[in-house]
């Protein structure tokens, strides 16, 4: 795996020279934000949608961007205009929602560096649209003052093209793997075009690996993972979620949508138990539990900690938004 590794940094070397962010020349230990916790679409009160930040030394990367996470970025004391690379892992709108917002709030107040974003097969049709969405903005502040540049010319999308190399510069080494969220078969319109990716991150002094939205993968996710220091891992209760889609007035969902919602739950999302499983398998440090179903304070931390630690023994947090690591 480190000699994949190694070949994919070659590669990406390659593709990408020119595109590096300002870096410090002996960037501080690097550190990771759980800014949004919350798993799905629904908007909770005691947690945001997914985003992590990831920040080595001065230079900061954003990973995922639900609802809200600029908000969660000032919170964690990182202005928009500090961000000059975002990941995508899939299009689901409590990933991907707000990345084009960031984009437009740092244009406003200043920011006139590039912003990359690299993400799944569509990443760059919604740059075309977040372009069109903020065009009266744009318009409106360009005449007021000519000194803003065009956002055409600033912000700059990538459609991850299939497994290996996404991203690298002097701080971190961006590797992406498919992973298990999606199981369309052969006929089915998403067939071979709607794509998730687990993402390895490589940095002088860790190495993190960020699960995306994924069912069980076998080995080829835990060869991903292999003897990283931080596994953050998206995690579902089962019955809790059912319960709640049951219950919950506020969701009006057809009774055979709720069975299609339930199956998907099962097959494309990750309990406690094959997370533990996981962990142990690949020989992780830590395991960081995120984008957790059915969130809020509807479940206590031990009911997603509990099932991992029956096959890892190493530590297991239940992150909540804020949380450094």
């Amino acid at each position: 795996m480190k000699t994949a590794l190694a070949l994919a940094g070659l590669l990406i070397s390659h593709a990408f020279a020119g595109e590096a962010p300002t870096t410090t020349a002996n960037p501080s230990p690097t550190r990771l934000v759980t800014l949004g916790t919350q798993g799905g679409p629904r908007i909770q009160p005691t947690r945001a949608q997914p985003a992590t930040l990831l920040s080595v030394g001065t230079t900061h990367y954003l990973f995922d961007a639900g609802n809200g996470v600029a908000q969660q970025l000032m919170l964690a004391g990182v202005p928009v205009t500090g961000i000059g690379r975002i990941f995508i892992t899939h299009h689901h709108d409590d990933h991907s929602a707000d990345w084009g917002t960031v984009m437009g709030l740092a244009w406003s107040t200043g920011r006139t560096e590039p912003i990359h974003v690299y993400g799944p097969a569509g990443t760059e049709s919604m740059l075309q649209g977040f372009l069109q969405y903020l065009a009266p903005n744009v318009a409106n502040r360009r005449l007021r003052n000519a000194r803003f540049v065009d956002p055409r010319d600033m912000f700059v999308a990538h459609d991850i093209r299939g497994n290996g190399p996404v991203y690298e510069d002097a701080n971190i080494r961006v590797t992406a793997l498919e992973n298990c969220h999606y199981h369309y078969e052969p006929g089915d319109p998403g067939y071979g075009t709607q794509k998730s990716y687990a993402f390895r991150i490589q940095t002088p002094d860790k190495t993190i690996v960020l699960s995306g939205d994924t069912g069980d993968c076998g080995k080829a996710l835990v060869d991903f993972a292999r003897g990283a220091d931080l596994l953050v891992h998206e995690v579902v209760l089962l019955e809790p979620i059912e319960q709640q889609l049951r219950r919950d007035p506020a969701i009006r969902y057809h009774p055979n949508q709720l069975a299609d919602l339930m199956q998907h739950m099962r097959d494309e999302h990750t309990t406690p138990e094959d997370i533990g499983r996981l962990a142990a398998a690949a020989g992780v440090k830590q395991v960081v539990l995120t984008h957790l179903v059915p969130g809020g304070n509807i479940a206590p931390d031990a009911a997603y900690s509990d099932g991992v630690k029956k096959f890892f023994n190493g530590p297991v947090v239940v992150a909540r938004d804020l949380m450094a690591f």
